[in-house]
């Protein structure tokens, strides 16, 4: 009997501390799937987190600062160099005979440069924009390509300036001009070469016509001579022109006239400055559209550098005005710290006398 009390005491004994017991062991095997329980949580809240942070950025990027268009201004300083020592010499024979000395003049000229509108039917707002701008006292507008993007948008054409130019508006046409393009074309269209444009290329003599209507001159492969002014502009087509093509219609330039050139792609910059011009104005790269803060522009879709993808270039002698554009492709049209821009140049051009 007292063995069987003993016995039922230490069992007793054994059942009370394994109570006290699996609590505790209870507590760590529940501990790991709580400790999981918070990092999916963690995990769960940052994915979250930065999902919203894309849909805001995305919803900003392609509603709002694609219509936050801007108008800067850029002062730009030229002189012609070609005849500057035979001019200097005959000066300074001039004018010490009559006990002076050489001078110079400058000629001022306030031209706005619009390119890329990419007007596809559905821009009222925008052309509401260009129409606010144009409403100045130009000399001359420019327009670099891309202007079109769908038929609709040629009702558009008419009614981009406000007020005529002093000295005109000319313009040349980029590859949306030229091309209706595809999602393949965009997307395996930047590997495969021969996806980059559909096969069959547009007659852009609807678009000519629309531009012409609102008091634009297209010039493709073209210049015009402004004699009043002695200023000399070139418009060459997409995507390009060739170097011999580009020297036959420089040689009609007259002596010491201002050199002003047109293009859509950036392309072949050298051989542009080699050709002579003072100022060239051109597009296509929408200024990367998407720009990281301390980093710049992703791509510029041309031969140009990242941080030349907008804004002021040099290449010899010439300057180059690459502008950020006011559109983009409908398909594609998304803006992160690159808002849509025109530009007001002022330009001051050195001439001896």
């Amino acid at each position: 009997m007292q063995g069987k009390i003993i016995w039922y005491l230490i069992m007793l004994l054994w059942k009370q501390r394994r109570k006290k017991n699996l609590p505790a062991n209870s507590k760590q095997k529940k501990a790991k799937p709580a400790l999981n329980g918070r990092l999916l949580g963690l995990g769960l809240f940052a994915f979250s987190g930065l999902s919203l942070a894309g849909l805001a950025l995305f919803y900003y990027g392609t509603k709002i600062e694609t219509r936050r268009y801007r108008l800067e201004n850029l002062a730009v300083e030229t002189e012609e160099e070609s005849l500057m020592p035979l001019i200097a010499a005959v000066n300074a024979e001039d004018a010490t005979a009559k006990g002076g000395r050489p001078g110079r003049r400058y000629q001022n000229l306030k031209i706005l440069h619009l390119s890329d509108l990419h007007l596809s039917g559905q821009d009222d707002h925008k052309v509401e924009f260009i129409r606010g701008i144009t409403d100045d006292d130009y000399d001359l507008v420019v327009l670099t390509g891309d202007v079109f993007e769908f038929e609709h948008g040629l009702k558009y054409g008419e009614q981009l300036l406000s007020r005529k130019p002093r000295l005109g508006a000319y313009a040349v046409f980029g590859n949306h001009d030229y091309y209706d393009y595809s999602i393949l074309n965009k997307t395996l269209g930047r590997v495969v070469r021969k996806l980059r444009h559909p096969p069959k290329k547009k007659d852009v003599t609807p678009h000519a016509q629309a531009l012409r209507k609102g008091g634009f001159v297209p010039l493709v492969n073209e210049s015009v001579h402004l004699a009043d002014e002695n200023i000399f502009i070139v418009g060459i087509d997409y995507p390009g022109i060739a170097p011999e093509h580009l020297q036959t219609i420089m040689d009609r330039a007259p002596a010491a006239a201002l050199k002003l050139g047109l293009f859509h792609l950036p392309k072949k910059l050298d051989m542009l400055a080699q050709a002579g011009f003072h100022l060239a104005f051109g597009g296509h790269t929408h200024g990367g559209q998407v720009r990281l803060p301390g980093f710049g522009a992703l791509v510029t879709d041309s031969e140009l550098e990242r941080h030349e993808a907008s804004g002021l270039i040099k290449r010899g002698s010439t300057t180059f005005h690459i502008s950020r554009g006011l559109g983009a492709d409908p398909r594609s049209n998304i803006r992160l710290f690159c808002p849509p821009a025109a530009t007001v140049i002022e330009l001051r051009h050195g001439l001896y006398v």
